[in-house]
């Protein structure tokens, strides 16, 4: 099996991830959810630990996607399992965000994580959606921050954060339904 039979054959067997982008999708849209309606520091910790809720979602929804076998080839399996991984990189300094009470920065970072997460997964499954993905989180990062900043009241430090959470979740929802579609 070739590189790109791989590639191929992994987009195929999984449509694309739409069970991670679903999973997580939802996920983020609760974290939205959490800072709208509890504290900044539940929000936070929402935000940080919602990947632990997302990730068996995702595999479930993956192992119960139609398509065919799973390819294997074991350089190809390691590189998979080094882009899925990659993002864990970043929690330090997003756990040192929390820890350090910058709990309107969490959701932020954690966007930037997530952003930068989606390029190879471009190259990966051989479709521009996951760029276009990680170009549309990072637009809708800015605005989102930008909005929430001119709160009415100044003080409402959450309205940023609880806009970007539905930003990213939304923009992950919407694609993984257009991966279903591929």
């Amino acid at each position: 099996m070739t590189v790109d039979e791989y590639r191929f054959a992994l987009a195929e067997a999984n449509r694309y991830g739409w069970g991670f982008l679903a999973a997580y999708g939802t996920t983020w849209l609760i974290c939205g959810i959490a800072w709208r309606r509890a504290s900044a520091r539940t929000g936070a910790f929402f935000t940080l630990f919602q990947g632990m809720a997302a990730l068996p979602v995702a595999i479930l929804l993956t192992a119960l996607t139609p398509g065919g076998p799973a390819p294997e080839m074991a350089s190809m399996n390691t590189l998979v399992i080094l882009l899925a991984s990659g993002q864990l990189l970043g929690l330090p300094i997003v756990i040192y965000l929390t820890v350090s009470e910058r709990y309107s920065l969490v959701p932020l970072a954690m966007t930037l994580l997530v952003a930068v997460h989606f390029a190879p997964y471009s190259w990966l499954y051989a479709t521009p959606l996951y760029l276009v993905m990680g170009g549309a989180v990072s637009v809708g990062a800015v605005i989102a921050m930008a909005v929430g900043s001119r709160s009415d009241s100044g003080s409402d430090v959450k309205r940023g954060p609880m806009l970007l959470c539905f930003v990213v979740g939304g923009v992950m929802v919407l694609s993984a339904a257009v991966a279903v579609l591929l």
